[in-house]
């Protein structure tokens, strides 16, 4: 039999699902699984033992083509041969998690018989005319990862224990991280890796700085060595928590994502926001502290290792949908509190 895993994604709801895919590995050990995901996080899941094959989407490429009537035949080409190669799998089974036209589109191209997705408010953009068969979402403060184990449940599939992400990524970057490791002496007597960072589209989410420096600043005084890394266009706020907690901090060079993973990997503790990185905490065995502001912290909580999550207090989560989402920032977090979860974390 063969599967098809649809989550396209960003890096963190890729990172969420591979649990859910794990599980359905282990209940069928000679099925064949293929999972379709953009191009861009192709990296996170290449060479995955769970996996025999990743199918990547070229979103950039088809979006800057689709804006190009000229480059329209071209397109059209490529969208074909990603219908060949998914039909020439002859999936049995489509799991399709991530529930909008484009996801929903490319599920429909496999003409897998059995389309399996969600109902509800998960499912986006008419994604819902193009499953089979539908599993109820939860509600909409249902954590992500529940909601990923829900599709595997109706399956029959057992979904506990949780496995970690396995992810062969991190191997790829062990010799980079064990350089950076071995070059500084309090590295090498423990870390904590700091993201201050979020992506441009995303910018809303990353933490002030001073709230990240208190955590910094309380590691210093546990004896560890809080190791800020940013991403691309990243450096000046991680410049900013470098000075902000002083000269026990270090700043990481450039780390692509393997690197990161496997920095992570031998980290005491991540701190940052509800983004990608903390997921890859997450996958990878790293406790977590999550600093929430506009996003719902039981929604996006961290999985699968020790962790604790801040935010507003005086926030009512329930309240606020996906498109209000940035009505509120990270207001009213009491540094003391970051300081406490750092103590119960490390202890």
């Amino acid at each position: 039999m063969t599967l098809l895993v649809v989550r396209l994604g960003a890096m963190g709801d890729v990172l969420r699902t591979i649990p859910a895919v794990r599980l359905v590995r282990r209940a069928l050990p000679d099925a064949a699984i293929h999972w379709l995901v953009e191009e861009k996080w192709q990296v996170v899941l290449e060479g995955h033992l769970d996996l025999d094959g990743v199918i990547p989407l070229p979103r950039k490429r088809w979006g800057r083509l689709a804006r190009n009537p000229l480059r329209w035949p071209r397109l059209g080409s490529e969208i074909a041969e990603l219908r060949r190669r998914l039909r020439q799998l002859d999936a049995g089974l489509a799991l399709e998690f991530h529930g909008n036209l484009r996801s929903g589109l490319a599920c429909r191209l496999s003409a897998a018989r059995v389309r399996l997705g969600y109902s509800g408010h998960q499912q986006k953009e008419g994604n819902r005319l193009f499953t089979t068969h539908r599993v109820p979402c939860g509600s909409r403060r249902t954590p992500r990862m529940e909601r990923n184990l829900d599709l595997v449940r109706v399956l029959g599939i057992a979904t506990a224990p949780l496995p970690d992400g396995a992810l062969p990524m991190v191997s790829a970057g062990d010799a980079a991280a064990r350089e950076l490791i071995d070059g500084s002496p309090g590295l090498r007597a423990g870390y904590a890796v700091i993201s201050p960072g979020a992506s441009r589209q995303q910018a809303y989410k990353a933490p002030p700085t001073p709230l990240l420096a208190a955590a910094g600043l309380r590691l210093v005084g546990r004896g560890v060595t809080p190791l800020v890394v940013y991403g691309p266009g990243e450096e000046p706020q991680a410049r900013a928590v470098v000075r902000s907690v002083g000269e026990r901090a270090l700043l990481a060079p450039p780390t692509d994502l393997p690197t990161l993973a496997a920095l992570l990997a031998g980290a005491r503790l991540y701190v940052g926001g509800d983004t990608g990185p903390m997921h890859l905490a997450c996958a990878v065995g790293c406790p977590a502290l999550g600093i929430y502001g506009p996003t719902d912290p039981q929604v996006n909580q961290p999985w699968g290792v020790p962790f604790r999550t801040v935010y507003p207090e005086n926030r009512d989560y329930s309240g606020i949908k996906r498109r209000d989402r940035q009505a509120g920032g990270f207001e009213g977090i009491d540094p003391a509190r970051l300081e406490a979860a750092v103590d119960e974390l490390t202890g």
